[in-house]
């Protein structure tokens, strides 16, 4: 369900910590003419999110800096590598588990792992706040991935939940779809997730923001489509035509997505126009949702939205409101603009 529940023992503990960490953020919670659609305490109605706020402004504010920058970027990443470890077939097993329970911040060693490698600069920086907030690691590292989507021009607003438990055991090994792996066995570890084949290729065109280190490091940070500071569309189609864009690197499971007959049509589903653009986001941010409570009895969650900042659309940025997928490019005065007026609380 996604409705407000008994507040949890964390959240009681965090709304008396309230008024001493509100002190503490007060210069993000100052607004002015520029700052518009930011949620403040006192827009904030359910008061098991209030103290939330200064989470997410730590989050958005220190370590974002407001931006689409690389530790947003590995926030995403790191949502599903936290999430992704779930696995119905164990669970009906009753063997240990993983999901969205927050163990890859809070265990010391789940980073160390081949396929985390490169998340180690967001696992520290969120590392503390846990303890900071006195709220569960798996409430912090799934708002940050919620966050990030936003704190990438075009993302869109993810329904967004806390009360999460802490986490009972480390996320088991293997569960990670490798870039590799054939197309079969990664739809099976998809399914096995309980996310099916459309909600898994509206969650890989995230990629669209991403950028490679480690699959080949000979292209290190290079970007898997030309426009990595911009949630949009250009991912699919690039990768499906395989364009040959200097510093763009193509994941061969990506490649495989986009051709393979387990996945084709509900990747092309995301090939075309601005129009198309909006579907994606509104399909992506379904999936998300799901993902960031795999393993989680939704049930005793709180939704916690209401504290989220508006998406920036990119149909308000554009230099033209007609074309296809690589034509209307983003304005970039207007992109600019748009930043300082939505975000300018958190930039740096």
């Amino acid at each position: 369900m996604k409705f407000s529940t008994p507040i949890h023992t964390l959240t009681l503990v965090a709304v008396y910590l309230f008024s001493s960490t509100i002190a503490n953020a007060a210069t993000l919670e100052k607004r002015d003419d520029g700052d518009e659609g930011i949620p403040t305490i006192n827009d904030v109605q359910n008061p098991v999110c209030k103290p939330w706020v200064a989470i997410r402004d730590a989050i958005m504010g220190d370590i974002f800096h407001g931006r689409c920058n690389d530790l947003a970027r590995s926030a995403i990443r790191m949502s599903f590598h936290d999430a992704g470890t779930f696995s119905l077939s164990l669970e009906a097993a009753g063997k240990t588990n993983g999901g969205a329970d927050g163990s890859l911040i809070a265990d010391p060693n789940e980073i160390n792992r081949d396929e985390n490698n490169g998340m180690q600069a967001i696992v520290e920086a969120l590392r503390p706040l846990p303890q900071k907030f006195n709220v569960s690691a798996g409430d912090v590292l799934h708002l940050a991935g919620t966050l990030a989507v936003l704190a990438c021009p075009g993302g869109p607003v993810v329904n967004t939940y806390v009360g999460r438990p802490p986490f009972k055991n480390v996320n088991p090994t293997g569960m990670i779809p490798d870039t590799h792996d054939p197309i079969p066995k990664i739809v099976d570890r998809f399914n096995d997730m309980g996310i099916s084949v459309r909600e898994a290729m509206a969650l890989i065109g995230s990629h669209t923001c991403g950028k490679q280190q480690f699959v080949d490091p000979a292209f290190a940070n290079d970007t898997f489509d030309t426009t990595p500071e911009i949630w949009d569309i250009r991912f699919y189609g690039e990768t499906q035509r395989n364009d040959s864009d200097p510093n763009v690197f193509r994941l061969p499971s990506d490649l495989g997505f986009s051709h393979n007959s387990l996945t084709q049509k509900d990747y092309s589903r995301f090939v075309g126009s601005l129009s198309t653009q909006e579907d994606w986001a509104r399909e992506y941010a379904k999936a998300h949702e799901k993902m960031s409570l795999l393993g989680q009895d939704a049930d005793s969650l709180t939704e916690c939205t209401e504290i989220m900042p508006p998406s920036i659309h990119l149909r308000d940025i554009t230099t033209t409101h007609s074309g296809g997928a690589v034509d209307p490019p983003v304005d970039p005065a207007k992109l600019e603009a748009a930043i300082q007026q939505t975000r300018s609380i958190w930039l740096q």
